[in-house]
């Protein structure tokens, strides 16, 4: 793999950019929405509903608003992510353990290529904080079971 382990960490950076754009559109048309739905309230004599309204908007203004500069952080992240090979679990390795193929990158989460799931997960993400800086064939504990790294590139 260690020829096309770079190739590959490039189809996985794609993959989670492509993935990050969806979502930042979709937040920016709920984004829309919401200011269409806040600019169609009318206020009428019932004052309290119209209140309680604007606040349920204004609350979910702000929860898009936050999940939006979440994702713009992500992308940002993705940009100062290593694509070259590795030795040690490090930001940027793309490691092989028992469950599966986790890619030190950003917390994306699950990612399917070819018919292979890859994890997407952060640098402070406690799965990697046990295994930081080891090297395959090397051994971490994470919530009591040994993990042993089976390969990194």
């Amino acid at each position: 793999m260690n020829g096309t382990s770079s190739t590959l960490k490039i189809s996985l950076w794609a993959k989670a950019q492509e993935t990050l754009v969806a979502q930042i559109k979709e937040v920016q048309y709920q984004l829309l929405e919401l200011q269409e739905a806040s600019d169609g309230e009318d206020k009428n004599s019932a004052g309290d509903k119209y209140e309680v309204g604007r606040e349920i908007i204004n609350q979910s203004r702000e929860l898009l608003d936050k999940q939006l500069e979440s994702y713009r952080r992500m992308q940002n992240l993705l940009k100062a992510v290593s694509m070259g090979d590795a030795d040690k679990v490090q930001e940027g390795s793309l490691v092989k353990l028992p469950l599966g193929f986790i890619w030190v990158s950003v917390p994306l989460g699950k990612v399917e290529m070819d018919g292979v799931s890859y994890q997407l997960v952060s640098k402070d993400s406690p799965l990697i904080q046990a295994l930081w800086d080891l090297k395959v064939g090397e051994y971490g504990t994470f919530r009591d079971k040994k993990i042993k790294i089976e390969a990194i590139y």
